[in-house]
């Protein structure tokens, strides 16, 4: 099998490539895969995040992972991710901004964010640890990008090509589940192609293995996206301010909630073993 190739900068051709098998895992906007799906569409609910990084002093432990609000209403996920950036004590802290925009455009990849698209969400939300609106004001750099995913198909092999990752099967982000997923799909690929034989019966195997499982996190992360729990807590307390989260729910309860995800995601402690 000869793939050919096109330089995405100037559109010239590169060196021709002879392969056994060709494993696409180019993405949610994979271009082999539109060879074989040709009129798909991503789907897109009207749900935007935009991304980036402060330069800020340590907040809470210095250590903590911080997960505020509901994407319907807006939610911010907030940690560190370099310590004493500057040589003076700052940590260069991740934030990622999502919210619920129905109407809202679809946005494109990689896109520089515009602040004044959502900062208002969240103009209000000074804490005594932190305060929200500061830290994304004065971000490095802020990106923009859709939340979206595919409808599952039943097929990621043709002949001697095969699809991976977002390429099969774009997702929702929930716990860190599209890389999750995509180290599943090489373990599970490595193994049927390490079994020796056929190649394309390899990928064919592969895809057996993993197509069912994939599918399933798609639909369950539509049924219950990355806010589940904050969503399952703020209808039972009301959206009301509280003291004690063990009189609304059981911390076994939330519990379950959490390994049944697991369990349906494939990276349970017994399943990862």
């Amino acid at each position: 099998m000869t793939l050919h190739f096109r330089s995405a900068a100037t559109s010239a051709m590169r060196a021709p490539i002879t392969a056994d098998v060709a494993i696409a895992c180019d993405g949610v906007n994979s271009v082999v895969r539109r060879q074989f799906y040709s009129g798909e569409e991503l789907r897109f609910v009207g749900i935007n995040t935009w991304r980036g990084v402060t330069r800020a002093k340590p907040f809470l432990t210095g250590r903590s992972y911080v997960r505020v609000g509901s994407i319907q209403r807006g939610n911010l996920v907030i940690y560190p991710i370099v310590d004493d950036v500057d040589g003076q004590g700052q940590q260069l802290i991740n934030w990622t901004a999502q919210v619920a925009q129905p109407g809202y455009d679809r946005n494109d990849w990689n896109k520089p964010g515009r602040l004044e698209d959502f900062l208002h969400i969240f103009a209000s939300w000074t804490f005594d640890w932190l305060d929200a609106p500061d830290l994304l004001r004065r971000s490095d750099v802020i990106f923009e990008y859709p939340m979206v995913d595919k409808d599952p198909v039943d097929r990621w092999t043709f002949g001697r090509v095969t699809l991976l990752g977002d390429a099969a099967h774009p997702m929702y982000p929930r716990g860190s589940n599209g890389a999750a997923q995509a180290i599943l799909d090489a373990r599970a690929l490595a193994d049927c192609l390490a079994a020796g034989g056929d190649a394309q019966a390899a990928l064919s195997a592969y895809e057996a293995a993993r197509s069912g499982p994939t599918a399933r996190v798609v639909r369950t992360n539509r049924d219950h996206p990355p806010d589940y729990l904050i969503r399952r807590v703020e209808e039972l307390v009301g959206d009301a301010p509280f003291d004690d989260l063990d009189r609304y729910i059981t911390r076994a309860e939330l519990q379950r909630l959490s390994d049944e995800y697991k369990r349906i995601a494939g990276f349970t402690l017994e399943d990862v073993a």
